[in-house]
């Protein structure tokens, strides 16, 4: 296969874009794809990502391939996981405390540091955005566990809402819900809140 037909193909699995990565896992040199991207009339969507101009941004995806090491979370989590109707109005990540790729500029990117590597790891899946790609958030539990945790920064109706449709949901797993609870250190405080929205059921 030739370089040119290695990149056609890279873009149509990826569904119409293609990443500096890419290139590189396949051995393809920077001066090769230059040369194929103005050719072909690739947009320059970001730092080393590429895409036809037909293709339709997905804003997960592009800044999960900036800023690998962040986990949505929080909101950007519940909306993931269908567990809020309201579409966040900014990107919501949690991050360790030694990873800051954005250094201190200003940015419309809500970043949560989690100064616990045990805690930052706990609950990493993966989800569907709306566009159909593949990103990294931390699973229903985890979520869940950090809404409680920081209740008091969480816009109450989004918070009861978010419980009440994790508390309904045949694919929630309350073993790993009490198991990060207590790494977390709430485990009651998640306790005594599922119970009561079990009740209120």
């Amino acid at each position: 296969m030739t370089n040119i037909e290695k990149i056609k193909t890279i873009i149509v699995t990826n569904r119409g874009y293609i990443t500096r990565k890419d290139m590189d896992d396949n051995n393809i040199s920077s001066w090769f794809f230059t040369n194929f991207i103005r050719k072909n009339h690739l947009v320059k969507i970001d730092k080393g990502f590429y895409a036809e101009k037909s293709w339709l941004v997905d804003e997960y995806l592009v800044f999960q391939y900036k800023y690998p090491k962040y986990i949505f979370s929080y909101q950007c989590a519940l909306y993931l996981h269908h567990l809020t109707d309201r579409i966040p109005f900014q990107i919501e990540v949690t991050g360790s405390a030694n990873y800051r790729p954005m250094g201190n500029k200003k940015t419309n990117v809500k970043k949560h540091v989690e100064k616990n590597d045990l805690v930052y790891s706990l609950g990493i899946t993966k989800s569907k955005t709306d566009f159909g790609y593949i990103v990294n958030v931390y699973d229903m539990e985890k979520t869940i566990c950090d809404l409680i945790k920081h209740r008091k920064d969480i816009d109450s109706e989004i918070f009861i809402k978010a419980l009440k449709l994790y508390n309904n949901s045949k694919l929630k797993n309350t073993h790993n819900l009490f198991k990060y609870a207590k790494i977390m250190k709430i485990e009651d405080k998640v306790f005594d809140i599922m119970e009561i929205v079990s009740n209120g059921n």
